[in-house]
């Protein structure tokens, strides 16, 4: 009986959680980080200020666990749509479409504003640990493909990794400093892969080959 109440008791915390983090996602979507308060986080999660203060210490905490939940989500999505893919330009142009287009999504205004500037050293490291993971799965990706090829890496896998990652963030960057000047989602991430895909695997894949025939 006890172990059922403290199971409740658990995914109850979860669930309250869950909603600040969400909440905090809409209201700093629509605000930014610096406009964005407490008191409309609860509002929006439903909840009292008090009670988000029993989850998280500051505003920056609710901004480092939404992130990082999110990037959790994404890269768990990524991973099952990749689990049955074998080739490898297919993984990859999978796992980049979901990550952009939560990126798309979930983070524009996170990115951009000077809030983030606000952090801590120790809520940066938290960030950081977190977004590497999305570096590390594409790196493990890189680097067994040049491995099969029996060849020494023409690349580095880390750093394409990180150049790769930093194209897909990198948009949300650009469209915010160049607005009117850059190309939507859709035609950005189509050239996207076409220069990922020219850079590391060398051009179209067989059965892109066969359909232009």
């Amino acid at each position: 009986m006890a172990t059922r109440k403290n199971n409740a008791s658990k995914d109850t915390v979860r669930d309250k959680r869950m909603a600040i983090i969400d909440a905090a996602l809409t209201v700093i979507h629509d605000k930014g980080i610096m406009n964005a308060t407490v008191d409309d986080i609860a509002q929006r999660a439903g909840v009292a200020k008090g009670t988000v203060y029993l989850y998280f210490k500051t505003k920056e905490d609710i901004l480092v666990e939404m992130v990082v939940e999110k990037s959790g989500e994404t890269l768990a999505a990524v991973r099952e749509a990749t689990s049955g893919v074998s080739g490898t330009w297919e993984k990859l142009r999978a796992a980049m479409r979901i990550h952009f287009a939560n990126i798309i999504e979930h983070m524009p205004n996170v990115l951009i504003d000077e809030g983030m500037l606000r952090l801590t050293a120790a809520q940066k490291k938290k960030l950081l640990n977190a977004k590497f993971a999305h570096v590390k799965f594409y790196e493990k990706i890189i680097a067994e493909h040049f491995a099969k090829s029996g060849r020494e890496p023409p690349l580095s896998p880390l750093a394409s990794a990180v150049a790769l990652t930093g194209g897909i963030i990198g948009y949300v960057l650009q469209r915010h400093l160049f607005e009117g000047f850059v190309p939507d989602p859709d035609e950005y991430l189509r050239t996207y892969e076409a220069i990922v895909q020219a850079a590391l695997i060398g051009g179209a894949t067989k059965s892109e080959k066969s359909k232009r025939k």
